[in-house]
């Protein structure tokens, strides 16, 4: 009777956790989540309702736990159940097909793909940072769509923000207006670079793009609710920014702490201070200034680049170092999210005085292989063991030598880049083909996958499936219009 009670209590309570999860994922079809700001064009404008003041901060041991488990139910149904993709024929179909399914205005929030039902905040200022670039030539509904799913994510990751303003790297749906914190795998390094991020491009302060390489096809209808969440949460960004530079800034090295654990966009890896942790403080800052939460100091900006770039800047190898761990500096460790140097503005390959660091970059990686068979892996090399124990068991390449389509973006971005400033045409022959690559990837996948094996394949284990039709195929956009201004 016993063991019988016990496996009734345990179908019950799966049961039951199954259902929650379902119903509290804003991307079925039956969902209970409510949105805190709800947006919609309207006579000529950009028109808001906000219920902002019914969201809830739930924290605790147990809705941390409902949150994880969420993401595990999620994973499992992407890998052994649901996986969808894209029937269109052509490029352009399938883009549409991907951007109809992710930038959709009734849906609560942007996501990367279909087993990610939170909200990681990073993706608002790194994988989904082109979302409001106004030269994509998309249709004037899409161009809306677009700017609605985008604000609408960031004004949900404030409200959440100002009941429990300490950054985490993710928020998951837990009722109505109820939403947990929760980090995965360490406290965020760029989580208040999202928010400040978003909220300057929906101002227009920043463009979305790496350089303005086109005339704007669209206008911004933003610029009005950017500047309304800015005054209604300025408390809640100040009190984020001071936490978060409290916690990870090292005021006697005038770095990142080495001592602090952080989850940046390689948050699969244990890393300390590394290049991508500081370039991303550096930029926060400057956000953080240009937004009035801190006073201006371009003394202290100047002086953390500086710093930065002479302690990670391998000179001899010609690439910057992954981080300042022991076995880091030890086996001069490199990664490719390097590249964040170019989407943040921290480095210009338009500067003769900063295009070595590119150029040299880019011969390193073309050397090693990492750009093939189309780019880009994180290295050359799986390092499994730097990795956190869950990642090294689901999927031990996912932050070693799979291939990651945002970074690959922006590696073509950097090489159309260094064509148009230097003339030399082997960096648009090497972008060509690789735009070629995952033109053909693309219709053989039904989508744009969030990440590849290190053969091109679609990456898959056991326990994980990588997402097909992921929105970061806005970034390829962004390529391809790139691409286009070059003609």
């Amino acid at each position: 009777m016993l063991i019988a009670w016990l496996i009734v209590t345990i179908v019950v309570g799966v049961t039951a956790l199954v259902m929650a999860a379902y119903l509290t994922n804003p991307f079925n079809k039956v969902h209970i989540i409510r949105k805190p700001y709800v947006l919609r064009f309207e006579d000529g404008g950009l028109q808001v309702a906000d219920y902002s003041s019914r969201m809830r901060a739930k924290q605790g041991l147990l809705w941390r736990m409902f949150a994880t488990a969420k993401c595990a139910i999620h994973i499992l149904n992407t890998r052994y159940i649901r996986s969808p993709r894209s029937r269109s024929k052509t490029v352009e179909s399938i883009i549409g097909d991907i951007c109809t399914r992710r930038f959709r205005p009734e849906r609560l929030l942007l996501i990367s793909g279909d087993h990610f039902s939170g909200l990681f905040v990073r993706n608002l200022g790194i994988f989904y940072y082109p979302t409001l670039d106004t030269r994509i030539a998309d249709k004037p509904q899409d161009w809306q769509d677009r700017q609605i799913v985008y604000a609408q994510s960031v004004a949900y990751a404030l409200s959440v923000f100002r009941g429990n303003p300490i950054p985490a790297t993710t928020i998951m749906e837990a009722g109505p207006y109820w939403a947990t914190c929760v980090n995965y795998h360490a406290y965020p390094s760029d989580t208040v670079y999202g928010i400040l991020y978003a909220l300057a491009a929906l101002a227009g302060s920043e463009t979305a793009a790496p350089v303005s390489y086109a005339k704007p096809v669209h206008s911004l209808a933003t610029q009005q609710f950017a500047a309304q969440l800015l005054d209604t949460y300025h408390d809640t960004l100040t009190r984020l920014y001071e936490h978060y530079r409290a916690t990870v800034y090292d005021t006697r090295t005038g770095l990142i702490s080495t001592d602090a654990r952080i989850s940046g966009a390689k948050d699969i890896t244990k890393r300390q201070s590394a290049f991508f942790d500081n370039v991303i403080f550096w930029k926060t800052t400057q956000l953080a200034m240009q937004a009035g939460i801190i006073p201006g100091d371009a003394t202290f900006l100047s002086g953390l680049k500086k710093r930065i770039l002479k302690t990670f800047w391998l000179k001899e190898e010609g690439y910057f170092l992954e981080d300042l761990s022991a076995e880091g500096l030890r086996n001069k460790y490199y990664s490719s999210d390097w590249l964040i140097v170019y989407i943040t503005g921290f480095l210009d390959p338009a500067k003769a005085s900063e295009r070595t660091y590119f150029e040299r970059s880019v011969q390193y990686i073309r050397e090693q292989k990492i750009d093939q068979p189309w780019p880009i892996k994180y290295q050359q090399d799986t390092r499994a063991h730097r990795q956190f124990f869950w990642v090294r068991l689901a999927v031990a390449s996912y932050g070693g030598d799979a291939i990651w389509s945002f970074w690959g973006m922006e590696y073509i971005k950097v090489l159309l880049r260094l064509y148009q400033v230097t003339g030399k045409k082997t960096y648009l022959s090497q972008a060509d083909t690789h735009i070629k690559s995952y033109k053909q990837a693309m219709k053989r996948d039904g989508g744009f996958p969030e990440v590849y094996d290190s053969q091109g394949g679609l990456l898959q284990t056991p326990l994980y499936r990588s997402i097909r039709m992921t929105g970061w195929v806005i970034g390829f956009e962004q390529v391809l219009a790139m691409r286009r201004s070059l003609i």
